[in-house]
């Protein structure tokens, strides 16, 4: 390894089964309804055109950002960050390190900032020399997509879903080998299973000839987590989202927490400017908010009270529920139901809802779907509207 481093609402049903006939011709073209034809959820653009409705018509369960929105603060620097559009950012994005480096109690030098933690995912098998590509599924998707570019194999270990979808530690860590680009989501997506972090601890040094990357985006999320930014070790790799707790999806910004040398290589690797100043400066203000403490909390107990309801809800309708500790959920549909992307149509096209069908993550199967934690009311519109569906469709099964 030390080679490698010094290298580098009124619910109704509007012609549901008539109106929808074209839509389906065309969501089953490809099976990612929310997303219009997209990989990932929450191109409301997409959803409006698909749905026939306008894009603040639709309410996106498919994408898991924080229902309370952004912070009062980051609205107003957004807004003040325009007088310095004219200007290039700084491309150290060194007040930013900062600001994270506090956050996290880490060595500012060791952030390597990023256009979202999706680039960073993209760029790290690069960056640490990869030999190849070990995911855990399922899991997200782009881990294999961005080991695809620069030419890596991919090993995937699956998951138990008798066993919740936990990671067998002891059997991956015989199944790795020296080089490897270790991924595990933390929360996963899409079970929302959360990794103890003295596992991620063992793990990585049990086997310093492997790295280790941890997706922590969406922990922020997770009552009691702490990132294993802090442990320090060589060969952990952590990868961080702002734009899902923060709500900032639109801006792009993430960071990873890599040890020094990796971190400097890193800024050598990826594009100058790749973080906006408006970009920048917002996640300067959120972290260094005095009230950031309350904004968390706030949301935490928001997620923990919805997920519980929403959950029991679903379960209600006959549906198997992961018990995972994010801010989304997965679930599958009774086998007597249609298919995922048939029930997340009619929900698009007769109520305006957008879920995420899973059939295209390894080990989930087409009657998977994954549905964010939203509030209370908007929740309680996606549970009248799946009923209202499953018993259209168990009334209708051949329309």
């Amino acid at each position: 390894m030390s080679g490698i481093l010094e290298a580098v609402p009124d619910i109704g049903l509007p012609s549901l089964f008539g109106e929808c006939r074209a839509a389906r011709r065309d969501a089953m073209t490809h099976l990612d309804v929310e997303a219009g034809g997209s990989r990932h959820g929450g191109n409301r653009r997409a959803l409006a055109e698909r749905a026939g409705r306008s894009a603040a018509a639709v309410l996106d369960f498919s994408a898991s950002i924080n229902p309370l929105g952004m912070p009062a603060g980051a609205r107003a620097v957004l807004r003040e960050s325009l007088d310095a559009i004219a200007d290039y950012p700084d491309p150290d994005c060194s007040l930013l390190r900062q600001a994270i480096g506090a956050h996290l109690d880490v060595a500012p030098e060791r952030v390597l900032p990023g256009n979202g933690a999706e680039q960073l995912i993209w760029w790290l098998p690069r960056l640490v020399q990869a030999r190849r590509v070990v995911v855990n599924v399922p899991c997200y998707m782009d881990y294999s997509r961005a080991a695809a570019v620069w030419g890596l194999g991919v090993m995937a270990v699956a998951l138990d879903a008798r066993a919740g979808f936990a990671l067998d530690a002891g059997r991956l860590g015989v199944l790795v080998r020296e080089g490897d680009l270790v991924w595990i989501g933390r929360p996963n997506s899409p079970t929302g299973h959360l990794v103890d972090h003295g596992m991620i601890a063992r793990l990585a040094r049990a086997r310093p000839d492997v790295w280790w990357a941890v997706d922590e985006a969406f922990l922020d999320f997770v009552d009691g987590a702490r990132s294993v930014a802090c442990l320090g070790l060589r060969n952990l790799l952590v990868v961080r989202s702002m734009t899902k707790f923060y709500a900032l999806a639109g801006l792009r910004l993430g960071y990873a927490v890599l040890p020094r040398e990796l971190a400097v290589a890193g800024r050598g690797l990826l594009p100058d400017w790749s973080v906006s100043t408006p970009a920048q400066r917002v996640g300067v203000a959120v972290l260094t908010d005095p009230r950031l403490d309350v904004f968390a909390e706030r949301t935490r107990a928001l997620i923990r009270r919805e997920r519980a309801a929403l959950a029991a809800a679903l379960r209600k309708l006959g549906a198997a529920v992961v018990d995972g500790v994010a801010n989304y959920l997965l679930l599958r549909l009774p086998n007597a139901s249609p298919e995922g992307a048939r029930v997340a149509e009619d929900l698009l096209c007769g109520f305006g809802i957008a879920v995420r069908t899973c059939n295209d993550y390894a080990g989930l199967d087409a009657r998977h779907l994954r549905v964010a934690v939203r509030g209370r009311a908007d929740n309680l519109r996606l549970i009248a509207a799946l009923a209202e569906v499953l018993r259209l469709r168990a009334a209708r099964p051949e329309a």
